[in-house]
């Protein structure tokens, strides 16, 4: 039984928090693992989340050490992940036939989608799902090796409203290119070089 959870605290934030914001210290931090081993990945990689109830929005921000970018795309929802990427899925329904997938690249370009899988095991993607007022904020410092990147996603687009003692089901991700190859990063490792292995999410947890 898949028991890693992450516990999401509601607290008054600003409108789209700095990520020098002190907030941030208040929620726990969970790194991401190699993907396919779970082993400690070459990048280290940490995400951070939080919630503002009385905002109607849920924020994540994530630290990526790195040395350099390599991202051709210059438009939203194309492929993102095939290049360096952070990654979101979040299954908001209650089981794990259907979430969300949002991706952020280094030049703060956007993918939003939905993924259903069919009784006959297909993957479908979905493109229609377009969030209104999804808000990020993504920049890579040579002089610090590292790319921050802090969404803020709404209420409002998702199915239902976090409210605090339920739960959704979740999993973070990053690609990054180098030239050592490419590395997949997760917070739950899947087993596999694949992120879409939903019975591998943990738990996001929203607290009191």
């Amino acid at each position: 039984m898949n028991e890693a959870r992450y516990a999401c605290i509601s607290l008054p934030l600003p409108s789209f928090p700095r990520a020098d914001d002190p907030a941030w210290e208040k929620a726990p931090a969970a790194e991401l693992l190699e993907v396919e081993s779970g082993g400690r990945p070459f990048l280290h990689t940490e995400f951070r989340l939080l919630r503002d109830d009385d905002a109607g929005a849920l924020f994540i921000r994530f630290l990526g050490e790195d040395d350099e970018i390599r991202s051709t795309y210059r438009l939203h929802d194309e492929t993102l992940y095939t290049q360096d990427v952070f990654e979101l899925f979040l299954a908001d329904r209650g089981g794990l036939t259907h979430y969300k997938e949002l991706e952020v690249s280094p030049y703060d370009l956007t993918f939003t989608g939905t993924i259903d899988y069919l009784k006959d095991g297909r993957r479908l993607l979905n493109m229609d799902w377009d969030i209104q007022g999804f808000e990020t904020r993504t920049r890579f410092t040579r002089a610090a090796h590292q790319t921050v990147s802090i969404w803020k996603l709404p209420y409002a687009a998702f199915d239902s409203a976090p409210q605090a003692g339920t739960s959704w089901r979740f999993n973070v991700f990053r690609v990054d290119h180098s030239a050592r190859g490419e590395e997949l990063q997760a917070w739950r490792h899947t087993g596999a070089r694949n992120f879409h292995v939903p019975e591998r999410f943990g738990w996001l947890d929203f607290t009191a």
